[in-house]
C-alpha cells in the first residue's frame, strides 16, 4: 500500500507541476487587474484544461505512459520561462494563509486533508457507479490500446473526456490510485476559483474564506467533486469563464474567456448549453459598465464562440468521424440529423426514456420551478443529491440579492444562476448537475451574511451565525461519514481485502483471468459486469445500454459461435440480476475451467466445432 500511495503521489505530483506550467501561458496573459488569487485560480484550472486538450491531441496518435511523459516533459521545458512569476505569486499566496480567518481556514484544510486519504482508496462499486462504468473504464482501456478512442461497449466513455484524460494520464504515470487521490487537488482547484468569483463580487479575503469553506462542507458538490465524478470540474471551468468575462475588455480576454467555455463543453455535454448564457450574461455587463457599441460586442461575441469551439471541436469532431453523431448518445432529435453507430434506434429511445425518468426531480411545472429553492434545500434526494446543500443560500440569497440591488455584478452572477437553472430544470435534474449555481447560490449568501451582520442587531447577528454553524456542521457530518470506510480501508490491508470483496462483482473471476497468461481476449456474457476490472482485452456484445459492438451480432452467444474469428481465448459467464447464466450445457468448443459462486470461465478450443 505504501508503495502504491507513494506512485500516486509522484503521478499526481507531476500532473500538478505540468498543469501550473501550462497555465503560466494563460495567467501571463490576464489583466493587470487581476489579483494573485485570480492568477493562481485561473492558470491551474486553465493549465489543467490545456494540457488535457494536448494529450487527447496526442492520445489520438498514441496514448501510452512513454507519450504521456514525453507531452509533460515538453510542456514543463516550453513554459519553464514563464513558471517564475507565477511561482512567486503561488509562494506569497501560502504564506498569506498566515493571515487567513482560522475556522475556515480549519475546515477547508481538514476536508481536503482528508479527501487525500480517502482518495487513495481504490475505487469499487457495480455497473452503477459512473466511476467504474465509464470514468476510469475508458481510461484504462486506452492505456491498454494506446490510443484514445470511445469503448464501444459503453456510449458514454465517448462523453468529452478533458477529466478522463488527465486521469489517464495520472493511470499511466501514477497508478491505479492515482486518479482518486488527485481528488482533492481538483476539488481544490474549485475552491479556488470559487473564493477568486467571490472577492470579485466585493467580498473581502474573510468572506472569500467562508465562500470556500461553505463550499467544501456542502456534500451535493462534494460527492460531485471526488471519487473521479467530473461534475467540480465542470463547475470550476463555468465559474473560471465568468470570472474572466466579468472584466473582459481586451479581444484576449475574450478569447481566454471563450477558451474556458470550451474546456466546459469538453468536459459535460451541458456545456454547449452554457456557452450562450455565459456568452450574454457577460455581453451585457460589458454593455453595462462600458457601454460599448454594439460592434464591439459582436466582435466579443464572435471571439468567444470561436475559442470555444476551437477548444471544444476536437471531442466533437471525433465523435462525429467515429461514431457518425458529434454528441453521443444523440439527444431527442440528433438522430433524425445523424446516424450514431453501435447504437440502435431502439437503444437510443431506451436511453432517453431512462434520462427523462431519472431527471424528473419533483416536476416540469411552473410550480415546481418555484418550488426549487426549498426542495434543492430540504428535499435534495429526489434530485440525487447526496446529502443537500445546506441552508445558506436558502437563508441568506434574499437578502442579499436586496441588499446588492445596484451592484451590477451581483446582478449578472444572480441573473446567470437563474438562466442556467432554466436550462438545467428543463433538460435533467440531477443535483451535481448545478454545482456551479450552488456556489454562486454560496457567494450570493455571504453577501447576503455580511449585510446581516452589518444591521449590528445582536438577535440577527446570532440568529445568521447559527445558520451558517448548522450549514457547515450538517454537510461536515454527511461527508465525513463516508470517509470512515475509506480511511480505515487505506490503514488496514486486511479491511482493504474484505471492502473489495464486498463491492466488487464477481471479483473471483476477474482475478482468475487476470493472473491466467494464456487468457488474451475475454468475451463478456452479461451487460451488467463492468469490465474496469479486468485487465485483459475483452469484447462485450451488447453493452450497458444495447450497444452494439460487433456488426451483424445481436446477443453475446453469436459472438460466441465467432468465437475464433474474433480470437477470443476465454468466456466469462455470470448469474445476475440482469440474466442467469447463458451457457447451458457442456459444449465441444468450451472447457470450464474456473467456477466460483454465480460466475464461471471457459476456456475456447478453437480446434472443436461449436455446439449447436
Amino acid at each position: 500500500m505504501l508503495l502504491l500511495s507513494l506512485r500516486a503521489l509522484f503521478g499526481l505530483l507531476v500532473l500538478t507541476v505540468a498543469s501550473f506550467a501550462a497555465g503560466t501561458w494563460l495567467s501571463s496573459r490576464l489583466a493587470s487587474t487581476f489579483t494573485r488569487l485570480d492568477r493562481i485560480a485561473v492558470g491551474l484550472l486553465g493549465g489543467f484544461g490545456l494540457l488535457s486538450l494536448i494529450l487527447f491531441l496526442v492520445g489520438q496518435f498514441s496514448f501510452t505512459p512513454r507519450a504521456i511523459t514525453i507531452v509533460i516533459c515538453i510542456v514543463i521545458v516550453v513554459s519553464a520561462r514563464s513558471v517564475l512569476g507565477p511561482a512567486r505569486d503561488a509562494l506569497e499566496l501560502v504564506k498569506s494563509l498566515r493571515r487567513a480567518p482560522k475556522i475556515p481556514l480549519v475546515i477547508v484544510g481538514l476536508i481536503l486533508s482528508m479527501t487525500a486519504v480517502a482518495g487513495l482508496n481504490e475505487i469499487t462499486g457495480d455497473w452503477n457507479n459512473d466511476t467504474v462504468s465509464y470514468h476510469l473504464l475508458g481510461p484504462k482501456v486506452w492505456l491498454r490500446n494506446g490510443v484514445i478512442r470511445p469503448v464501444l461497449d459503453n456510449c458514454h466513455t465517448a462523453f468529452p473526456p478533458t477529466a478522463e484524460t488527465m486521469y489517464g494520464a495520472l493511470l499511466g504515470i501514477g497508478g491505479a490510485r492515482a486518479p482518486g487521490f488527485s481528488s482533492f487537488v481538483t476539488f481544490g482547484m474549485l475552491l479556488l476559483i470559487a473564493a477568486s468569483l467571490a472577492k470579485r463580487t466585493g467580498l473581502d479575503s474573510n468572506g472569500a474564506w467562508w465562500v470556500a469553506a461553505l463550499v467544501a462542507t456542502m456534500p451535493t458538490v462534494y460527492s460531485g467533486s471526488v471519487g473521479c465524478f467530473v461534475d467540480g470540474i465542470y463547475a470550476a471551468f463555468v465559474l473560471a469563464a465568468i470570472r474572466i468575462g466579468v472584466d473582459a475588455k481586451r479581444t484576449r480576454d475574450w478569447a481566454i474567456f471563450g477558451g474556458f467555455c470550451g474546456l466546459a463543453m469538453g468536459t459535460k455535454y451541458t456545456g454547449v448549453l452554457a456557452l450562450p448564457i455565459l456568452t450574454l450574461c457577460a455581453v451585457w455587463l460589458r454593455a453595462r459598465v462600458e457601454a460599448k457599441d454594439w460592434r464591439d460586442n459582436l466582435k466579443a461575441v464572435v471571439v468567444a464562440i470561436s475559442m470555444s469551439c476551437v477548444v471544444a471541436g476536437p471531442y466533437y469532431l471525433r465523435n462525429w468521424i467515429s461514431l457518425g453523431c458529434p454528441i453521443y448518445p444523440p439527444p431527442p432529435g440528433f438522430v433524425h440529423i445523424c446516424s450514431p453507430k453501435y447504437f440502435s434506434l431502439e437503444a437510443v429511445a431506451a436511453f432517453h426514456s431512462y434520462i427523462r425518468q431519472r431527471g424528473a426531480g419533483l416536476g416540469r411545472g411552473f410550480l415546481a420551478f418555484l418550488a426549487l429553492p426549498f426542495n434543492l434545500t430540504y428535499h435534495t434526494s429526489n434530485f440525487h443529491g447526496a446529502g443537500g446543500i445546506g441552508l445558506a443560500p436558502l437563508a441568506f440569497g434574499p437578502m442579499a440579492l436586496i441588499a446588492s440591488r445596484k451592484d451590477v455584478v451581483v446582478k449578472m452572477l444572480a441573473a446567470l444562476a437563474l438562466m442556467l437553472l432554466i436550462a438545467w430544470f428543463v433538460t435533467q435534474q440531477e443535483s451535481r448537475f448545478l454545482i456551479h449555481v450552488y456556489i454562486i447560490g454560496v457567494i450570493i449568501s455571504v453577501i447576503g451574511w455580511r449585510s446581516v451582520s452589518s444591521s449590528g442587531k445582536s438577535l440577527a447577528i446570532v440568529l445568521a451565525v447559527s445558520v451558517v454553524a448548522v450549514s457547515v456542521s450538517y454537510g461536515s457530518f454527511m461527508i465525513g461519514k463516508g470517509w470512515s470506510r475509506s480511511v480505515r480501508a487505506v490503514l488496514s490491508p486486511a479491511y482493504g481485502e474484505a471492502q473489495r470483496a464486498t463491492s466488487v462483482p464477481f471479483l473471483e473471476g476477474f482475478r482468475y483471468l487476470n493472473k491466467t497468461p494464456e487468457a488474451t481476449r475475454v468475451l463478456v456474457l452479461d451487460k451488467s459486469v463492468p469490465p474496469f476490472y479486468l485487465d485483459k482485452d475483452y469484447i462485450k456484445p451488447v453493452g450497458q445500454w444495447g450497444e452494439k459492438m460487433l456488426p451483424g451480432v445481436n446477443t453475446p452467444l453469436e459472438a460466441l459461435e465467432k468465437a475464433r474469428g474474433l480470437g477470443i481465448s476465454h468466456v466469462l459467464d455470470v448469474n445476475s440480476e440482469v440474466a442467469p447464466f447463458q451457457i447451458v450445457g457442456p459444449r465441444n468448443d468450451l472447457t470450464l475451467v474456473f467456477e466460483s459462486r454465480n460466475q464461471r470461465v471457459y476456456q475456447v478450443d478453437w480446434g472443436l466445432p461449436p455446439t449447436r
